[in-house]
This record gives structure tokens, C-alpha cells and sequence, in this order.
């Protein structure tokens, strides 16, 4: 950390001179880069900034014009600053003198005692010259430690805390949403640094040097220093140190080695994950397309993907809606998304699978039932969906899907082909980010099943085309009223309830739903072919 004017004034060599401020008060911080003894007039092809000027005082002895040529050449050198010894040349400082160093932010000081200045730029060269030292020893040292960290393959945890550690202060891994991905609060109370993380972050979306604060403070009076994670427009994160740093560049420089050796372990770990996807897809394909009959070697393949072998197994399809303007990578994205999701559920909940991308928006798994039965592994994985799935961007809900768990891994293979059936039928049930099973689904099941044959369309648009035609011409939508009759089972009470209308404008509205569908809703037969007719646009 590079000596400042204030810290150059208090040295014992410099304190001898009984150092006086007469103008610059405010910029004593500067850093001084080196020391300079001179008497003449004009440096202007001398200096290159940062110096601190030593002078006995003759380019000040010729009067008040001179004194003003020769502080305004060294501001305009971009001088750290400027020390004089009285006696010699200039028995006092003149008034003017303070005056003019105030008015060109430049420190100056004067030396009541005479002193070596010879001692002065030995003392302060050394000082330079060993914390230059200090910092190549610095940036030797971070590189061997985040050099071992590399070749270790040491995790994101891992590498984040041993950042912290070599600063001393809490820091922070978040992602593109402000979700921590990991951190290590060093001394911090983990409550305090992460207590309202994501909002406190926004104030400091831009943060990029440290300022003065608290790691808890305002956006206005807080050290917060932050460098991305990932390379150009594959940027994935941000390295954030929520707290003051006594040397900003030290900060910096394991800020980004840090962040460095976290996309070469996302790049790495991405690498491996795309060989291990491909070997399950692999597997799943064989297992489904009765590639695979002997059940040994069916095990023998989904241990050494990481199945552990259990008693049964049993089947499992997520699904999210897919939307009609996505491109391709943006769906690939997603589907990425998804099956991390997936596979962090499953490992979260101490569980083994097999996971393999199967189409757009959907991703199957086999799981390993524990002891306890397929139940409870069931119910803790899409425990951790909800999760990490519901209201996170990419997503607009999401559906699980099952089938009945066998004690045979190739069984339980087939039974993916019902557990997609029951996801994608689950995406249009009232209530998604939730597991069904076929007993859920029944005739909404076989709905989603017949819903691209144009019989049953023509049969749909037959029994409500009339009903969406005059709802798109007047905007009564009626069709909403029709939806909530058909859930109240025909109950006018009910139905009054739930619209909030009065029993005369329901009755009259129910009417109009009659005379326009030219059906009565007091009959059963009706209702239910209504209600089959909704299911089948629900399920397009």
C-alpha cells in the first residue's frame, strides 16, 4: 500500500524538520509514487507524476508571480506534493503561499529545522521499494493458491472461502438473479450477511470498487467491491465482498482469481456433466427400446452411473410448458435448467437416479426407492423441486408425473413412457409444481391423450365454438361463468357466491350461456360434455 503525504510528513527523518501544512490540508492522502530534490524553476520534463518535491525554497524566493508559475507548473505535473525548508532561501512562508495551494489542490508543507533530505528520499524510497515487494510477493502467493485450487478441482465452496480467507472479510457467489450460490462470512454472523441479500445487492448492481461503509449499510455509505463470474455474454454471476478493504487492489486482484478459478470449475464441471448426461440418456434409450433385456446388466449399467441398487425403482417425469416464441437456445436453456433442478432434488433428498433430457420442456428419471418405500422418495425430491422450480425465471409452473414402482429396472423404464403422459397432463390441471399420479389425471388424462385428433377437437368446437364466438365479439366472456357453474356441479348458490353476482344477473347470464349453446345446464348429460369440451381447449 503505497505511502501517503500525511504518512511521508509524520516519518521520524521528516518530523525532525517540525513539518508544518500551510495549504493542500485536504489532500494529504495522496499517494506518493516517489521523492524528488530539486531547487530549479521549471521541472516540467523531470517529473511524471506522483512526486513528492523537496526544495530548500528558491523558485520561490522571486516574489508572489514566481511562487504562482512555479506551484501551478507542479499541479500541472500532477505532483503528489511539495515540502520546503525554510532559512536558506525563504526565511517564512509568505501569506499568499497557503492561499495559492488551496486554490490549486496541491499539499504543501513547510520545515521550520533543517534536515537531510538525502535521509528523506533513502527512508521513503525503502518504505516504496518494500511495499512494491510486499505486493509481487502478494500476487505470487494468490496465484500459487488459486493455482492449487485448480489443479485440486476444488468445489465452488471451496474456492469462495479460501478467497475470503486471504482477504479476511465475508464473501459473497451470486447469481444473475441475486440467489446465493455460495459464501463464507469469515467473522461475520452468516444471519447479518445475508439478511435481505438480494435487495441489498440491487443497490449495488454496479459496485465495482470499494467506497467507505458497512457491509450492512445504505446504498449510499457501504464497501461493497464485486467482479463478474463467466466470460462475455456466457456471464453467469457475480463475485461480491460486502465489506471495507484496507488495500482496494489487493481486492481486486483476488476478486478476479477467484472468479477466474470459479468459470474454470463451472467449465470443467459442465464438461463432465454433459459426458455423464449423454451416458444416462444412452442408458435410458437402451432400457426403452428393449435394447437391454437381461436385468443384471441393466443394474450393472445404472450402478456405474451411480444408481444404487434397491428393491424397487420407480419412474419419474417433470415437465414445464413450453412457449410458443422460444428459440432454440433459449429452449435448450431451459431444458438445462430443468435438469439440474432435477438432479439437485434428487441429491438433495439423498437419493439416485438416472436423469436424461427427453423432449422439449420434459425430463425423466428412474429413481432408486428407499426402504421407506417410493413415497417418501417421491415426495422429498419434488420437495426440492418446488424449490428450485416454482416462481424462478425460465419457468411458468411446472408438473410430476409417476407410475407404480417395480421391482424391476427395465419394468420401471416402460413406466416412464406413463409418467410423461401424467406430467403433461398435469401442466393443465388446476394446480401445477405438484406430483400426480394417473388416479390424479382420469379424464383429463385421456383428454390430453385424444387432444390433437380432430374428432375430438370438431367435438370441442361444437359444443362451445358458439359460446368463444360471441365472447370474442362483446367481451362478456361468459365463458369464465360457464367454467365456474360446471366446477360447482350446477349449484346457482354456489356459483353466486364464487362470481360475487347477484342471483338476478346470474340467472339471466345462465340464460343467455343456454340460448346461445341451445343446451340446458339443468341437465347432467350437458354439463358434462360442457365440462369434457372445456378440458379438451384447456388441454391444446
Amino acid at each position: 500500500m503505497q505511502l501517503t503525504i500525511r504518512e511521508v510528513l509524520a516519518l521520524p527523518v521528516m518530523a525532525a524538520g517540525r513539518p508544518r501544512v500551510i495549504g493542500g490540508r485536504d489532500h494529504l492522502d495522496r499517494p506518493v509514487r516517489w521523492v524528488h530534490i530539486s531547487d530549479l524553476t521549471d521541472l516540467t520534463d523531470l517529473l511524471e507524476g506522483g512526486e513528492l518535491v523537496l526544495t530548500t525554497g528558491l523558485p520561490l524566493s522571486g516574489g508572489a508571480r514566481q511562487a504562482s508559475a512555479y506551484l501551478t507548473m507542479l499541479a500541472e505535473q500532477d505532483v503528489a506534493g511539495l515540502v520546503i525548508e525554510l532559512g536558506t532561501h525563504l526565511k517564512a512562508a509568505p501569506d499568499y503561499l497557503g492561499t495559492l495551494a488551496d486554490s490549486l489542490r496541491l499539499p504543501v508543507a513547510v520545515l521550520s529545522a533543517t534536515i537531510r533530505f538525502i535521509e528523506v528520499t533513502q527512508q521513503v524510497h525503502r518504505l516504496i521499494v518494500a511495499d512494491q515487494y510486499d505486493e509481487v510477493e502478494f500476487a505470487r502467493t494468490t496465484h500459487e493458491v488459486f493455482t492449487s485450487l485448480n489443479i485440486a478441482r476444488a468445489s465452488t465452496t471451496d474456492i469462495v472461502t479460501r478467497a475470503a480467507q486471504t482477504l479476511g472479510a465475508p464473501l459473497v457467489l451470486e447469481d444473475l438473479s441475486r440467489h446465493v450460490l455460495a459464501f463464507c462470512a469469515v467473522d461475520t454472523p452468516t444471519a447479518q450477511l445475508l439478511y435481505q441479500w438480494a435487495e441489498r445487492s440491487r443497490l449495488h448492481a454496479s459496485a465495482d470498487t470499494p467506497t467507505s461503509g458497512s457491509a450492512t449499510g445504505s446504498a449510499t455509505g457501504s464497501a461493497w467491491s464485486a467482479v463478474p463470474v463467466g466470460v462475455g455474454s456466457e456471464r453467469w454471476g457475480r463475485l461480491v465482498l460486502p465489506a471495507r478493504t484496507p488495500n482496494a487492489s489487493r481486492a481486486r486482484m483476488v476478486l478476479e482469481r477467484a472468479a477466474q478459478s470459479l468459470q474454470l470449475h463451472r467449465m470443467i464441471q459442465q464438461e463432465r456433466d454433459a459426458l455423464v448426461v449423454h451416458a444416462h440418456g444412452g442408458l435410458l434409450d437402451d432400457l426403452r427400446g428393449g435394447r437391454i433385456n437381461d436385468g443384471a446388466e441393466a443394474l450393472a449399467r445404472a450402478s456405474a452411473l451411480g444408481l444404487t441398487p434397491s428393491t424397487h425403482y420407480v419412474p419419474l417425469s417433470v415437465r414445464v410448458p413450453g412457449r410458443p416464441d422460444t428459440d432454440a437456445l433459449t429452449q435448450g436453456e431451459v431444458d438445462r435448467r430443468l435438469l439440474t433442478a432435477v438432479r439437485q432434488a434428487v441429491a438433495a433428498a439423498g437419493q439416485s437416479a438416472i436423469v436424461s433430457i427427453r423432449r422439449e420442456g420434459t425430463v425423466s428419471a428412474i429413481l432408486s426407492c428407499p426402504p421407506k418405500g417410493a413415497d417418501s422418495a417421491l415426495s422429498a425430491v419434488c420437495g426440492g423441486l418446488r424449490e428450485r422450480l416454482t416462481g424462478r425465471g425460465g419457468t411458468d409452473g411446472w408438473a410430476a408425473g409417476t407410475a407404480p414402482a417395480s421391482p424391476s429396472l427395465i419394468a420401471a423404464a416402460q413406466g416412464i413412457t406413463e409418467a410423461e403422459h401424467v406430467a403433461d397432463v398435469g401442466l393443465t390441471m388446476p394446480e401445477t409444481n405438484r406430483l400426480y399420479r394417473s388416479t390424479d389425471v382420469r379424464l383429463r388424462g385421456l383428454v390430453a391423450l385424444l387432444r390433437n385428433d380432430h374428432r375430438v377437437q370438431a367435438f370441442a368446437e361444437t359444443e362451445l365454438g358458439r359460446l368463444l364466438d360471441h365472447d370474442a365479439r362483446t367481451g362478456d366472456n361468459l365463458l369464465t361463468l360457464l367454467r365456474t357453474h360446471l366446477d360447482c356441479a350446477g349449484s346457482k348458490t354456489q356459483t353466486a357466491r364464487l362470481t360475487g353476482l347477484s342471483r338476478p344477473t346470474l340467472y339471466s347470464r345462465l340464460r343467455t350461456i343456454e340460448r346461445i349453446l341451445d343446451v340446458s345446464l339443468e341437465s347432467a348429460e350437458s354439463r358434462t360434455s360442457l365440462h369434457t369440451a372445456l378440458m379438451i381447449i384447456d388441454a391444446r
